[in-house]
């Protein structure tokens, strides 16, 4: 019975893997285009752009990417992408929240507010790298 549900895990994080490495390089192709649109306007606008989001954009990607391939292949090694995606979700929420209590203007606000899609990648982050901890634990990664 066990050996079943350490299988089933196993497999569970494997497929999710594959949908993260799918979704990390979708992501990676918003952060080019992100950065792109952050040129053009510094290009337009003579003025400096804030490139946190993009930049966050494309660790973020970078990272999902590395740990999609981590759970496809079911190595423990995973943990080190999931752990560095978290933290880096923390460090950005902090930016923003600090950048939102020093915006002067509606304009700044609404540029340091986090995105929902964002609050949920986060809380998805953690939920699986829970999981894998789990897994490491029981063998399901190797």
């Amino acid at each position: 019975m066990i050996d079943t549900l350490v299988f089933c895990l196993e497999w569970l994080l494997r497929a999710f893997g594959a949908f993260w490495v799918i979704g990390g390089a979708f992501t990676l192709q918003q952060a080019r285009q992100a950065s792109f649109i952050d040129s053009a306007i510094e290009a337009i606008t003579q003025e400096k752009e804030n490139r946190l989001v993009s930049r966050f954009l494309f660790m973020s990607a970078l990272l999902t990417l590395l740990s999609g391939i981590g759970l496809a292949l079911a190595s423990r090694w995973v943990l080190l992408p999931l752990a560095l995606l978290i933290v880096s979700q923390g460090v950005y929420f902090a930016i923003q929240r600090q950048q939102f209590t020093q915006a002067k203007t509606d304009e700044e606000r609404d540029e340091a507010r986090i995105a929902s899609s964002t609050r949920n990648a986060f809380i998805v982050s953690l939920v699986v790298a829970i999981a894998a901890l789990v897994g490491e634990r029981v063998g399901a990664l190797r």
